[in-house]
Parts: C-alpha cells; structure tokens; sequence
C-alpha cells in the first residue's frame, strides 16, 4: 500500500505524515520503521533492502521516502510497484509536487493521495482560529484577521507565530498586541511589481527592498519583470546577457535597473 502526499503546505503535510507514523505505531505492535531520503547515496538500495527483508514475526513495514522524484523514474517504479496490493507493507511519500503521470499504476487502490495546498480565504481564517484555540491562544476578531492577512499562503509562520502569543499571557489577545510584536502584512506582490516600473526611481528602489526583504528571488523577479516592462526589452536582454556572463548577478542587475 502507498500513500502520496503532495501539496505547497509543508506544515499542513508534515503534520499528516506525522499523523500517519503515529497511528501505524499504535496499531501495529513490532512495526518496522525505515527513512529513505533518494537524494543520499545509495538510498535506493538501502530502500529495496527493506522492502525486500522478511519481518520478524511478520510485522507490518513503515517506508517513509523523501524526494522520491530524484530517483530514476524506471527504477522506483520497478521498486515500489510489487508492494502496491500488499497490506503488510506500507510506503509513505511526502512531496510538494503531485505525483507524475508514469506513477498511476502505484496509486491504485488500496493506494491514497492526498493534497495539501495552502488554504484560503475563509477556509484560511478558520484555520488560523483554530490553530490558536489548539494552542490555548484566545483572539479577537481584529487579531485574527491579521493573522490570516500577514501568514496568507505561509501555514509554518502562522503556527510559530501563535506559539509565541501563548508567552503573552494575555486572555484575549488584540490587535494592538501583535502590532507590538511589530508584525505588518505583506505588500500586495503585483502592486509590487507594477511599482517596480514606477516613473519615481524612489518608489522604483521601495518597491525592489520591499520584494526582496519579503524572500521573492531575485531570478525570479527579474524574469517576470523582464517578461512585463517592454519599454526596457533591449535593457533587460543587455542585463540578461551580462548575468549569463558572470559580469552581473539577479539582484545587482535590479538594483542598477530601478536607479
């Protein structure tokens, strides 16, 4: 049996694996518990090994694999495939991207995949409430709502933010206490970009801090304005060739861009 979960929420997917091992651990005595990361050498052998290996007593196995995509394809599917029907073998994966088309056959039932991408809009506010209920953390609707504005689309900053309200001490907490933590929602990412091309170098430099200061890469910035700024197409192709050159990196070729 296999069990694929896959999804941008790494704290939402984590906590399931998580969930999984527990639950197998209590219901099965004497489970035999193997971590195979395919990025390590040899991972793949050492994860047919344990595949293949009797139990004692015939004891379930517990696979948990890790970037089951840096395996050759061919080989952990050849690998994986035998076990997809056999209950007294189970193979959990855990990955951001969803599974491939050429992994169909393995997850066949009594196969599972599940999703986790980040919620939204009221799904996101209601786990933000309950994420601090289970924490003990009491919020008013103004502070709540803030949460969700801030944390939108990062769960594991969400959680270690609630974490550090529980040290608080207070019954309620407000707006007014996480304005003191000095928390600030995150500038909108488009109107970002689109001040990038501001006409106002000043506005042009606020916008590149305030993008790069919020973890976006600066690849990944420069390609989309790249793609968006036609008035600068000739600039961007120049400053393109020089970062291909080694004479410039991303966020060198931004910063002169936006000055």
């Amino acid at each position: 049996m296999i069990i694929f979960l896959h999804g941008l929420d790494d704290y939402r997917r984590e906590q399931r694996k998580r969930w999984y091992v527990e639950e197998f651990k209590k219901k099965y005595s004497g489970l035999s518990v193997g971590g195979f990361d395919l990025l390590g050498d040899g991972a793949l052998e050492n994860l047919k090994a344990f595949l293949r290996s009797e139990s004692l007593f015939g004891a379930k196995k517990l696979a948990i694999i890790e970037n089951i995509y840096e395996a050759d394809e061919k080989a952990i599917i050849e690998t994986l495939q035998p076990f997809v029907a056999k209950k007294a073998t189970i193979v959990l994966c855990s990955e951001k991207k969803k599974p491939v088309k050429a992994f169909d056959a393995l997850l066949e039932k009594p196969s599972a995949v599940e999703k986790f991408e980040y919620f939204a809009g009221a799904e996101w506010n209601a786990f933000v409430r309950a994420q601090a209920k289970k924490s003990g953390v009491v919020l008013d609707a103004a502070a709540a709502q803030f949460l969700a504005d801030v944390h939108q689309g990062n769960t594991w900053g969400l959680v270690t933010e609630i974490e550090k309200l529980v040290g608080l001490g207070r019954a309620v907490v407000a707006r007014k206490d996480l304005d003191a933590l000095g928390l600030e929602v995150a500038p909108n990412y488009w109107a970002l970009m689109n001040s990038l091309k501001s006409v106002d170098s000043k506005n042009r430099l606020w916008a590149l801090e305030k993008m790069l200061a919020s973890g976006n890469p600066p690849p990944k910035i420069f390609n989309i304005l790249a793609s968006q700024w036609r008035e600068k197409t000739a600039h961007m192709a120049e400053y393109d060739l020089k970062i291909k050159s080694g004479k410039l990196d991303y966020e060198e070729a931004l910063v002169d861009l936006v000055l």
